[in-house]
Formats: C-alpha cells, structure tokens, sequence
C-alpha cells in the first residue's frame, strides 16, 4: 500500500463524493473552490485511483456532466498527527 498527505481541498472532494456521487462543479459550488482547482484536484484523485467516474451523460443543454464517487474498496484513511490515505495505486 501506498501512503498521501492530501491538502484540504482533496480532503473535501474526497468527502464529498464518499456520500453520493457529484460532478465537479458541484462539488465547487458547495466548497466554494475555483472550478479550475476543483477539476485539477479531481483528475489528480482519479489518476490515484481514490475516485472514479460512475456515469457520463449529456445533458438537456448539451453539457457533458461526468459524476464521481469513491474508490472505497482500495483506500483506508488513518487520522493520527496527521490525517494520510493509504491505498492501492491505480494499476
């Protein structure tokens, strides 16, 4: 197992998506993030392999609106001095 130090806004992602699955704008738009910064974060957490896509569809505006969720089977949070993921990298 591999171990990370997360910054506050993965943290927050990580938490977001860990209750139901949400896009990255959402998740901008509850934690206040820059959008940008948000996308940068996602994408770094899904080459991780901590979250992945659970569905990409198009939506009534012709948005392409891509929902993450969790990769729970291969991470374990242990919060001591301070807070780290272990996990299994993505292959």
């Amino acid at each position: 197992m591999e171990y990370i130090q997360l910054d506050d806004g993965c943290w927050r992602i990580l938490k977001g998506v860990s209750y139901s699955p949400k896009t990255p704008p959402m998740l901008a738009r509850i934690y206040g993030m820059p959008i940008a910064d948000c996308w940068n974060r996602v994408r770094f957490l899904e080459g991780l392999g901590l979250i992945r896509v659970v569905l990409t569809y198009v939506s009534r505006e012709g948005r392409l609106l891509t929902f993450y969720e969790t990769s729970e089977e291969r991470i374990e949070i242990v919060v001591g001095e301070t807070a780290g993921v272990y996990f299994e990298p993505a292959v």
